[in-house]
């Protein structure tokens, strides 16, 4: 069974759509898990479309895009390799195979689109200077996104087609060796991408982790949640030991989250939190090579902005201005800045000369990598694959529920998290989060994570991630052919995923390259393949 023009053509309009970049909400459609589940309802059959799109998954586990730039495109991979799979009835393993290179095409399609955005970012500056709020309304949302459309859209239809077409007939005609080969691969590449998520853990005196996870698991065969909840405990354990409070010492001071705040101004709970919603919604649209999320945050502060500055134009043109300039942080945790931002833009509107315009731009400027850092490092490369190692297992085992909710799941706390930020930065100001940067309690729940992310990672390993010898040794005192991989077992269970794992790691923190790392695995595969090693 082939896909038809129209199911192409509405595939890619669908991967458009989903790559709208509605902040996280948004990016929740973007999850291979829940195209999965959405492929396999409109194919009629749903169990498999979620076990092939969870599988997809753990090869993006760690997928973020870190300084705006996306490393992989997770929803293109599962886009076209999902719907080639069910209706072509290809394995698991064979569609991650097939989904490995349009995960790497799709970020050169992101990087044209954030290019093209730089002509919407200086369009914005020009309609900013003319209080032309409805060109700020197209440079920060409408153009950007029919942008998009004409990048995407061609280009995917394009793809489907000919993949559709050429994959059913490769497969009639492929040699025994090559789908052997082709499987092997496609059994290990879910071992890189949990390796991948430990390296942007980095931290590798957490490594015996991982190490103790994959065993754990192979050995004992216990579950995903029994192995979550020892993980947990063996985090707290770890860091009470390691962070054992001397006499005299003083802990984080909480008194900063329990801060009261004032909507005593022009801005009341509701500006702030509407505010606050537009900023994590809506930064991301106009994402762009020269600006990055500066034009979609001026678009957002723009109704709050037009209030504070009410009849004083020329101040109101300044602070859209300054807002449409160059940024980018992470926008759960960081977008606490932005509410200090707010704060400070409410004292400026309200005549105070101890702070200035230039004043927001340095507090911005001056904040956003350490928390890009703090938020990428806790929430992307730590709590999101964490969380993603307890779904995955259930949606690989047919869950459709747990295919459904994981992502979204993990977007909603984010969003929450966002909007806690926000609320928190505008009570508190810069002083609060510096502290907050620089306190103590938040290095034990990074180290924290860290453990228990390791420990997962080493469990979805042991689990998912294939390496098995076909070799043969025949010995006549022995009674006939004895399997080396059968001795291997013998020795140490998962002795040649763990080691290849390990050998990946290596190779990532010397700065290895995913896709030549891919290719290598490729050609070994099928020449071990060929001469019966695997």
């Amino acid at each position: 069974m082939e896909l038809t023009i129209l199911q192409c053509f509405l595939i890619a309009v669908w991967y458009w759509f989903i790559n709208m970049d509605l902040g996280n909400l948004g990016r929740a459609l973007m999850n291979p898990c829940l195209n999965g589940v959405f492929f396999g309802f409109l194919f009629g059959d749903v169990v498999t479309g979620t076990i092939i799109g969870a599988t997809i998954n753990i090869m993006y586990i760690s997928v973020a895009a870190v300084g705006a730039n996306m490393p992989a495109d997770d929803s293109l991979a599962a886009v076209v390799a999902i719907p080639v799979a069910l209706t072509a009835g290809l394995d698991a393993q064979t569609a991650v195979l097939l989904a490995t290179p349009f995960g790497i095409l799709g970020t050169f399609m992101d990087n044209a689109r954030r290019m093209v955005n730089g002509y919407w970012n200086r369009k914005a500056h020009r309609d900013a200077a003319k209080l032309n709020f409805r060109g700020i309304s197209i440079d920060g949302f409408i153009g950007p996104w029919f942008t998009q459309f004409f990048i995407r859209v061609p280009i995917v239809f394009a793809i489907m087609l000919s993949v559709s077409k050429g994959t059913t007939a490769a497969l009639d005609v492929m040699p025994e060796w090559i789908l052997t080969g082709l499987s092997t691969v496609g059994g290990i590449l879910p071992g890189f991408g949990l390796v991948l998520c430990a390296t942007f853990i980095g931290k590798k005196y957490l490594l015996p982790f991982f190490a103790l996870g994959f065993f754990i698991m192979k050995i004992s065969g216990i579950s995903t949640l029994v192995a979550a909840i020892f993980a947990f405990i063996l985090a707290i354990v770890y860091v009470q030991l390691a962070y054992a409070k001397e006499e005299g010492e003083s802990g984080f001071d909480m008194s900063i989250f329990k801060q009261k705040g004032g909507f005593d101004g022009k801005i009341t709970k509701k500006d702030s939190h509407r505010t606050a919603w537009r900023v994590m919604l809506l930064h991301r649209f106009s994402n762009s090579l020269e600006a990055m999320y500066g034009t979609g945050v001026g678009y957002a502060m723009t109704p709050i902005l037009r209030k504070l500055y009410a009849g004083k134009d020329e101040q109101l043109k300044e602070a859209i201005d300054r807002h449409m300039l160059p940024y980018i942080t992470e926008m759960s945790l960081g977008n606490c800045i932005m509410g200090a931002s707010l704060a400070m833009e409410e004292e400026i509107a309200a005549g105070s000369e101890e702070i200035t315009g230039d004043d927001v731009v340095t507090l911005k400027s001056s904040l956003m990598g350490p928390f890009a850092g703090f938020g990428d490092s806790l929430v992307w490369s730590t709590y999101a694959p964490l969380v993603r190692t307890i779904f995955i297992p259930l949606a690989q085992g047919g869950s459709v529920i747990a295919g459904l909710l994981m992502e979204p799941f993990i977007r909603f706390t984010g969003c929450l998290a966002s909007i806690w930020s926000f609320d928190l930065g505008y009570k508190t100001g810069k002083r609060s989060l510096i502290a907050l940067l620089k306190g103590g309690m938040m290095k034990k729940i990074m180290v924290g994570a860290g453990v228990m992310g390791m420990f997962m990672l080493g469990a979805m390993g042991a689990s998912y991630c294939n390496l098995n010898l076909a070799l043969e040794v025949y010995s006549e005192t022995l009674g006939g052919a004895i399997s080396i991989q059968e001795k291997i077992d013998g020795i140490l269970p998962g002795l040649l995923p763990f080691l290849m794992m390990m050998g990946v790691y290596g190779y990532f923190e010397k700065g290895g390259k995913y896709l030549k790392l891919i290719i290598i695995v490729l050609v070994l595969s099928l020449v071990a393949a060929f001469f019966g090693i695997v």
